[in-house]
């Protein structure tokens, strides 16, 4: 029987210099089915941190503080957790309405402390149309390193209308 599992992804985020990408560790809770449940709030340099924050998040189930939200953007529904004010985990996507979010958070929350931890790291890429396109940081981060996003700019070139003509002969 399987169980869920903290996995561990290894992402490309913003490096110290202009342009440069480094790989940054992540931690991602998934159900037995494969689907993600939540995620890491934080990205680690190096996999031995991020393996320690999960521990840590297990350790202090009983200080978790869940909250959640609208995206103001959107007016779609996102959970977290923090522990000591400080954000620890995020939810893995946005929901239609509050019922799926809280629903969700709940899942989440019930696998946290049983979940096995797996070991070693899986290698991901953010976008796949442009991989060598460098990130931009997501601001807010609570511990370690800022989150990064890709930036997603579509340049399309303006719609121009042909004169319809039609042959009448």
């Amino acid at each position: 029987m399987q169980h869920s599992r903290f996995v561990f992804l290894a992402a490309p985020m913003p490096g110290p210099y202009q342009g440069q990408t480094i790989h940054g560790i992540l931690w991602m809770l998934v159900s037995p089915n494969n689907r993600p449940l939540g995620r890491g709030a934080v990205q680690h340099e190096v996999y031995a941190r991020c393996h320690e924050s999960v521990l840590e998040l297990r350790a202090n189930v009983d200080r978790i503080v869940s909250q959640e939200s609208t995206v103001p953007a959107s007016g779609q529904w996102t959970w977290r957790i923090q522990i000591a004010d400080v954000t620890v985990a995020l939810s893995s996507r946005s929901y239609l309405r509050a019922r799926e979010c809280h629903y969700n958070l709940g899942r989440f929350l019930e696998a946290l402390p049983h979940a096995e931890v797996v070991a070693g790291t899986r290698a991901v890429r953010r976008d796949r149309r442009r991989p060598t396109e460098p990130s931009t940081p997501i601001t807010g981060g609570a511990l370690g390193t800022p989150l990064a996003r890709p930036a997603r700019v579509a340049v399309r070139p303006p719609y121009r209308l042909e004169p319809w003509s039609r042959d009448v002969s």
